[in-house]
Formats: C-alpha cells, structure tokens, sequence
C-alpha cells in the first residue's frame, strides 16, 4: 500500500504524482540522494554529477557544483602537509636530475624540470583543500538542479525518477 497523500510524522505528503518533491528536510542529506548519484568526476573545486533513478537505473540528468574548502584547522593543516609533501617530491627529483647533468645542461633541464613540475605540483595538489563531506555537500547542492525530475517515494524512502 502506498504512503502517497497520507501525512507522516515529519514526512510531507508525497509520492510519484505529488506535488511535493520530497521528505520534509532542509537540507537534503546526502545519505538520501546517494543512491541517485550514477556517476561522480571531480576537477579541482567542480563537481560534476551524473543523476539516475534509484529504481530503474534510467539516467536523468547531469549538474555540477562547487566545492568550499574544508574551513576547519585540521583541514588546513592536512592540506598544507599535502602540498609540502608534494612539493619536496617534485621540486627534489628536478633537483638530483639538474645535479647529475650539471653545467648548462643541469641549468636547461632544470628549468623545464622546474616549469613542468609547477603544473604537475598544481594537479597533484589541487584536491588538497577539499574533504569528503566537502565533496558530499556539493553533490547536495548540483542536486538541487535536477531536483524538479525527482519524486519522493514515502514507501521506498527514496527520489524516483518522475
């Protein structure tokens, strides 16, 4: 029997052809459009989302967000710890290359060493300030595009594909 137009202690009333498009909550918790998420790709601070129906796997949409850097202290801390380890990595193997050609051939690979590993250091480090509940929140958030294509079901306790 369906839930749908009956009210529920902390629950609107909802289902495929409702109005509403999901539980009372605000916000969204991530655990409750998890099994929504099809595909994730992060590229620095953007996430983007490939959205699909937690019953049928039909693939409903796509949407991206930005994620905020993880404010607190341990969050920076571990971030800095990151970059400096890869620094001391990159900019060292440039070093002992530069070193063991030496003279103007030391000076020329090290340049281009130095310039590559700029670019591989900002690649390598640039996920650093950004945690996993960082990353869940903006899936919450690029869910709130593709929201209008979901229903929640009270019965299954979960958004469906409209």
């Amino acid at each position: 029997m369906s839930n749908v137009g009956r009210h529920q202690e902390g629950r609107t009333p909802t289902g495929l052809n409702s109005k509403h498009w999901g539980p009372a909550m605000n916000p969204i918790a991530y655990e409750t459009i998890a099994p929504n998420v099809a595909n994730v790709a992060v590229n620095g601070a953007v996430v983007q989302v490939n959205w699909k129906c937690s019953l049928t796997g039909r693939e409903v949409g796509q949407s991206t967000a930005t994620m905020t850097a993880d404010p607190s202290v341990a969050g920076r801390v571990q971030a800095s710890v990151k970059r400096s380890i890869a620094y001391e990595v990159i900019y060292g193997a440039a070093r002992i290359v530069a070193d063991l050609l030496g003279g103007v051939a030391g000076r020329v690979v090290s340049n281009a060493a130095y310039t590559a590993a700029s670019d591989i250091n900002s690649k390598v480090t640039a996920g650093s300030d950004y945690t996993e509940a960082s990353r869940q929140a903006a899936i919450v958030a690029a869910f709130e595009s593709v929201k209008p294509s979901f229903a929640w079901d009270d019965e299954q306790q979960k958004f469906i594909a409209r």
